[in-house]
């Protein structure tokens, strides 16, 4: 009996804790320590659903951004069941900036999801 309650409460604490969509950022090409100010890249930002129906449409996902500005995005796709992509161009800004920061958030009943990228910037653009 001791083991069943364990059990329950362990997988009720789990429920509580999980996102409803897990989110990742991936820059395509070569990978820097630092990046120049100006220099712009191609991010590929990966949503999955970590329930299978989610309340949320993927246009409801909001991106921020400090330190960088988009230069423009693909539509989101569906790379297989659950898992939906889409690629979006920046650009570092010459702002005295060390960082450039670029966050997508997804807020429902769920937990939603949330995921931060975070860039070092030199301000030398040569």
């Amino acid at each position: 009996m001791k083991t069943l309650i364990v059990c329950v409460v362990f997988l009720l604490s789990l429920s509580f804790t999980s996102r409803a969509c897990e989110i990742k950022f991936n820059i395509s090409g070569e990978k820097k320590e630092v990046y120049k100010a100006g220099e712009e890249l191609i991010v590929e930002v990966t949503v999955t659903y970590t329930h299978r129906v989610c309340e949320l449409e993927l246009s409801d996902s909001k991106f921020t951004y400090e330190g960088m500005k988009i230069l423009g995005a693909t539509g989101w796709k569906e790379k297989s069941p659950g898992i939906y992509s889409r690629q979006v161009k920046i650009q570092l800004l010459p702002d005295g900036k060390e960082e450039a920061v670029l966050n997508l958030s997804r807020k429902c009943h769920k937990e939603g999801g949330f995921a931060s990228l975070t860039l070092k910037k030199s301000q030398s653009n040569s």
